[in-house]
């Protein structure tokens, strides 16, 4: 049963055509080889040597391929693979990017963390504002 909460109930509905008009309209490098899975082959568990991208990323979250640095950053260190991530959670990295470009600062992951931390709701992963005094470490240096 496909509800929001189960990535295994997510089937693809893109045709060939409407494939080939994300490809072009986001300029997804033809190297990365986009293909369309078959109608009943859910987005989760992940394919061995492909990555599941939901087009509502290009179209909400304003992602393109390849992906920023920061987001892999991002996603590596909490170990979450990409079509886990809520598209909202993911605007809120490129939010974060936006951010730290119009200040005129650099992307840092420690930063994102002070105002971030991951949320796990079912199959999902987001990204939910910290509370006020919510720690964002897990250990304390002596020194």
């Amino acid at each position: 049963m496909s509800n929001k909460s189960n990535l295994s109930g997510y089937f693809n509905i893109l045709n060939k055509n409407g494939l080939k008009w994300y490809v072009e309209q986001y300029t997804i490098p033809a190297s990365l080889n986009p293909v369309l899975p078959a109608k009943d082959m859910a987005i989760y568990p992940f394919v061995l040597g492909k990555i599941g991208v939901y087009t509502r990323m290009f179209d909400y979250c304003n992602y393109r391929l390849p992906l920023a640095k920061f987001l892999i950053e991002v996603l590596l260190f909490h170990v979450v693979h990409l079509s886990q991530m809520n598209p909202f959670g993911l605007a809120k990295v490129c939010h974060f990017e936006l951010a730290c470009r119009g200040l005129d600062s650099d992307q840092d992951l420690n930063v994102f963390r002070a105002f971030y931390k991951l949320n796990q709701s079912d199959s999902w992963y987001t990204f939910e504002v910290r509370k006020k005094n919510e720690c964002c470490y897990t250990w304390i240096t002596s020194s």
